[in-house]
């Protein structure tokens, strides 16, 4: 593939690849700061870094993709779909409507990762709820979120976590 060039690469090769560079750097980094420091420790450290990065990104994604949607809702999802972050995850919207959207996340590498290691799953429900916060606050803070499973929590097979967002 010598000589490639970005262009002649599908798009989605192209946020596959940023997508899974991003949560290897955040795997690496975390398991460096869990072994030094303990899962506590690396887990705070974690959420604060999530909780601005996603942030900044929502900011983004809004400022490179106009996006509406007609509701709050409609705009968050969407928000959510178009960042490259989540594409490792699979967001899939099995509820959408104006005032009410049921997200799952039905992949998760990172979690995959760390049972191939031998570490058990990742307890993510406290990062998913402060990066899922943080968009909220950017596209609209009056968006109520519901964790409805995420782990330590049992899920069932085809989904990691499923959300709740209603206004």
């Amino acid at each position: 593939m010598a000589g490639v060039k970005y262009s002649q690469i599908p798009i989605e090769k192209l946020v596959e690849l940023c997508s899974r560079s991003s949560y290897t750097l955040d795997g690496l980094w975390f398991s460096l700061v869990e072994e030094k420091f303990g899962l506590d420790t690396a887990l705070e450290i974690d959420e604060a870094v999530w909780r601005k990065l996603c942030l900044v990104q929502a900011r983004r994604i809004q400022k490179y993709f106009p996006i509406d949607e007609g509701s709050s809702i409609r705009n968050l999802i969407k928000v959510i779909e178009l960042d490259p972050l989540f594409a490792i995850f699979k967001p899939e919207a099995v509820e959408l409507t104006d005032n009410r959207a049921v997200l799952r996340f039905t992949d998760c590498p990172p979690q995959k990762a760390r049972i191939r290691d031998g570490r058990g799953e990742f307890p993510c429900k406290s990062v998913g709820i402060t990066f899922l916060t943080s968009y909220i606050e950017v596209v609209d803070p009056k968006i109520k979120l519901t964790c409805l499973t995420c782990p330590p929590d049992a899920h069932p097979a085809q989904f990691w976590c499923e959300w709740q967002f209603e206004i």
